[in-house]
C-alpha cells in the first residue's frame, strides 16, 4: 500500500482516557508510538501520510449500535461526578470526563474504519483496540468498546469483515457481541484464558447460528513466543481469509504479547509481529480488502511505543529500521518526560526469554483441535 493511501488517527486529546497515576493502561504510550513514527519519517510524514489529528467524540446514536442506553447513561453520569466509580469489577474505574475521552476514542476508530472504507485505504488508529467492553458494563481497562461499535457500523452498512486479534488477552467483548453473526470472521490469538483475563477464547467456541465456524480461538500457554505464533499464522490465516474474502480487514495489535511484558506472559519479539504484519498487509492487498489497524493492550511503555510504530511504518510502506538502529534523541527526552522512566536507546534489545514446551506436537493438537471445533481443515505446515 501506498503511503499516500494510509490514514493515521492521533489526536493528543486521547490523552484525557488517563485512569491516574499508578494505573496499567495509559495512551502515553500510544501517542509516543505516534511521535516515533514522525520522527523517523521525518519532515517528509505530513504529506506521505494522510494524518487526521482533531477527532470528536462518537455520536451518541453509534454508541448505541453496541451499547445498551441504561450503561451508556451510566457512564455519563459517572464521568460528571467528582469520585471515582468502579465500572466493572474493579479494574476500570470512572473518572472525571471519562464519558467524553472514552467516546474520543471510540470516535476515532470510527473515523478511521470511514476513512479506510471510504477510500479503500489503510487506517491507522493507535488509540483504539480497547476489545473488552460489553454492551452493558466495561471490562478490562475497556469503557467503550471503539472496535464493536466500529465494526457494527461496517456490518450495517453491508461490508463483510474479517477481525484478527493479536493481543494477549481473549477479545471477549468482540467475539461474544457478534458470536452469532455470519459476515464477521473473528480470529483470535492470545494466552490460553484459562492462565489469563478474561478467561475465555477456547477453541471450542466457534459462534452459533449463521456466526458457527467463524470464531476461530487460537489460544497459546504462558511462554510460547514466535515459535508458536509465526507458524500457526502461515497456516491459519491465509486459507481463513482468502476463504471468507473480507471487503475490511480489522487488526487489533496489542503488544501485551510482547516479551517482558508486565501483565502476560507470551514472548513474542518486534521482528515476530513485523512479520505477521507483513502477512496481514499482503493478504489485505490480494484480497483487495480495506485494512484498519488499531492499538490495544500492552504495558511496557517503551515496548508499546515501538512495535507499534514499527507497525506504522510498515503501513505507510517505509523501510524499518534495524533493531540496533538508534532511537533519536528528542524522542528519548520526551519519552523520559512523558512516562518518568528510562528510555530506550534502540529499536529493540535482545530477547530474554523463558523456557518454552512448545513443540511441533503442540501445534499439531492445537490445530487438531481448530478442525474439530471449525469443521474444516488446514493444509499442512
Amino acid at each position: 500500500m501506498s503511503a499516500e493511501r494510509v490514514s493515521v488517527v492521533w489526536d493528543d486529546r486521547f490523552l484525557a482516557y488517563d485512569f491516574g497515576a499508578g494505573h496499567p493502561f495509559t495512551e502515553v504510550s500510544r501517542g509516543l508510538a505516534v511521535r516515533l513514527i514522525e520522527t523517523a519519517l521525518g519532515p517528509g510524514s505530513a504529506s506521505a501520510l494522510a494524518w487526521v489529528r482533531e477527532v470528536p467524540p462518537v455520536e451518541p446514536s453509534a454508541l448505541l449500535g453496541f451499547h445498551e442506553p441504561a450503561y451508556v447513561a451510566r457512564v455519563r453520569a459517572a464521568g460528571n461526578a467528582r469520585d471515582r466509580r468502579p465500572l466493572d469489577a474493579g479494574d476500570t474505574p470512572s473518572f472525571p470526563g471519562c464519558f467524553e475521552a472514552a467516546a474520543r476514542v471510540v470516535g476515532g476508530t470510527v473515523r478511521a474504519t470511514r476513512d479506510a472504507l471510504g477510500h479503500g485505504r489503510a487506517a491507522f488508529a493507535p488509540a483504539g483496540g480497547l476489545h473488552h467492553a460489553h454492551p452493558g458494563r466495561a471490562s478490562g481497562f475497556c469503557i467503550f468498546n471503539d472496535l464493536a461499535v466500529a465494526i457494527g457500523e461496517a456490518l450495517a452498512a453491508g461490508h463483510r469483515i474479517a477481525y484478527v486479534d493479536l493481543d494477549a488477552h481473549h477479545g471477549d467483548g468482540v467475539m461474544y457481541g457478534f458470536y452469532g453473526n455470519g459476515r464477521l470472521l473473528d480470529i483470535d490469538f492470545h494466552q490460553d484464558g484459562r492462565t489469563l483475563f478474561p478467561g475465555t477464547g477456547r477453541t471450542a467456541e466457534a459462534g452459533t447460528g449463521d456466526g458457527a465456524g467463524l470464531k476461530v480461538n487460537v489460544p497459546l500457554p504462558p511462554r510460547a513466543g514466535d515459535d508458536a505464533l509465526l507458524p500457526l499464522a502461515r497456516r491459519l490465516l491465509p486459507p481463513l481469509l482468502r476463504e471468507f474474502r473480507p471487503e475490511l480487514l480489522v487488526v487489533q495489535h496489542g503488544v501485551d504479547g510482547h516479551w517482558g511484558d508486565p501483565l502476560a506472559r507470551l514472548q513474542y519479539s518486534p521482528a515476530g509481529y513485523a512479520e505477521v504484519d507483513r502477512l496481514l498487509l499482503g493478504l489485505a492487498g490480494e484480497q483487495g480488502s480495506s485494512l484498519l489497524v488499531t492499538g490495544g493492550g500492552g504495558y511496557d511503555a517503551a515496548n508499546v511505543a515501538r512495535t507499534l510504530a514499527r507497525t506504522g511504518l510498515l503501513l505507510a510502506g517505509a523501510p524499518l529500521p534495524a533493531a540496533t538502529d538508534a532511537l533519536p534523541g528528542p524522542w528519548r527526552r520526551e519519552f523520559a518526560r512523558r512516562t518518568g522512566g528510562e528510555p530506550p536507546s534502540s529499536w529493540a534489545e535482545p530477547p530474554r526469554l523463558e523456557p518454552s514446551s512448545w513443540s511441533r506436537a503442540s501445534e499439531d493438537r492445537l490445530v487438531g483441535e481448530l478442525e474439530e471445533a471449525l469443521g474444516r481443515r488446514f493444509p499442512p505446515p
